[in-house]
């Protein structure tokens, strides 16, 4: 990136991104996750967010409806609603580790649903999903003639030997598949803004048009930097998969030993979703805990410690916390929750 300016590559670049990065881009998901996907299949973006956003923007007419798996990441439903769509929730559960009830979830399907949005490991809960899941849910997306939004961006953050499946590698449904990732995750570039799309060649020619009256092309330096993170060493990025594995480790451990609190162990992603429903009902100077809110406003102002309120995404019941941290703010912080929701007890 410092040589790209200093080199004066400040210029606007292609709409879809500079080639080179499309083509490392299309050999990293050749590689990875076994897509059958060439330079015209890609289209580089101001992030994964705005990927997504492309995507239902390609491919929804208003009153479509899109199935959303709670919990979900809290842009899915509003980028659904501002393509005047609209979101079908299907809620999973923490006794299932968050993982879909097919019997259940079949049942969601009209003849106004145009896609489902998938995300693995998931934000915020973790869950990984295995292959046999991603062959179900492909059959769901052949049988109803829908496309699948399948948003990958934490794939290298995996544990406990779990492998990540990407649904567009089942050749079947392969052009029913918007695969989306990004450099935020795996090379920690969350300010770089830099995500791409993996797509049939309509879906990107939509998504390149859509993106060409909103902001053009991402940042010049930043497909610079992307490029360097996705062609260069990888070494670094299974040493901070195992830091985060370890964080992963400690964190439950110590949440697990706060009496009222009950979590699903999450398998990628760096954040723990505990349950906090035992809370609900107590009180803390005068104030009633009835939500998840609630609670995340009591570990702000007595703890000192910021968590998202579950509600966020989906699920009232629990809170999020990131551990991504590093491992003194994790240990501070979660002292400081341990001995907050103690004084509940």
């Amino acid at each position: 990136a410092i040589n790209a300016i200093q080199n004066n590559f400040t210029k606007y670049t292609q709409n879809e991104g500079i080639p080179e990065l499309r083509e490392a881009v299309a050999e990293k998901f050749r590689r990875d996750n076994n897509l059958d996907v060439h330079l015209d299949n890609i289209l580089i973006s101001s992030g994964g967010k705005q990927s997504i956003y492309n995507a239902i923007l390609s491919i929804c007419n208003p009153g479509d409806e899109v199935i959303v798996i709670a919990p979900y990441y809290v842009s899915y439903p509003e980028m659904v609603r501002l393509a005047n769509a609209e979101p079908v929730i299907f809620q999973t559960n923490e006794e299932d580790d968050f993982h879909i009830d097919f019997a259940k979830f079949g049942q969601l399907f009209s003849n106004r649903t145009k896609a489902i949005i998938i995300n693995s490991p998931s934000n915020p809960t973790g869950t990984v999903y295995e292959e046999d899941e991603m062959t179900k849910l492909a059959e769901l997306a052949l049988k109803h003639n829908v496309y699948v939004i399948s948003d990958e961006i934490y794939e290298k953050i995996i544990f406990d030997a779990k492998k990540h499946y990407s649904i567009g590698s089942i050749k079947e449904v392969a052009r029913q598949v918007i695969t989306i990732n990004g450099v935020s995750k795996a090379y920690a570039m969350t300010g770089w803004r830099i995500g791409f799309m993996a797509a049939n060649e309509e879906i990107i020619k939509l998504s390149s048009k859509i993106q060409s009256q909103v902001t053009s092309n991402p940042s010049s330096i930043s497909q610079v930097a992307a490029l360097e993170a996705i062609t260069g060493s990888q070494d670094q990025v299974d040493i901070m998969r195992q830091e985060y594995e370890r964080r992963r480790d400690y964190t439950c451990e110590r949440l697990l030993k706060i009496n009222g609190i009950t979590m699903s162990k999450p398998h990628g992603a760096f954040y723990a979703f505990p349950s906090v429903k035992r809370f609900f009902g107590r009180s803390y100077k005068g104030n009633e805990i009835r939500n998840s809110l609630d609670i995340s406003k009591f570990l702000l102002d007595e703890a000192r410690v910021a968590v998202v309120p579950g509600t966020a995404f989906g699920s009232n019941d629990h809170i999020r916390i990131s551990f991504a941290s590093s491992a003194d703010d994790l240990d501070k912080g979660l002292t400081r929750i341990t001995k907050a929701l103690d004084s509940l007890n």
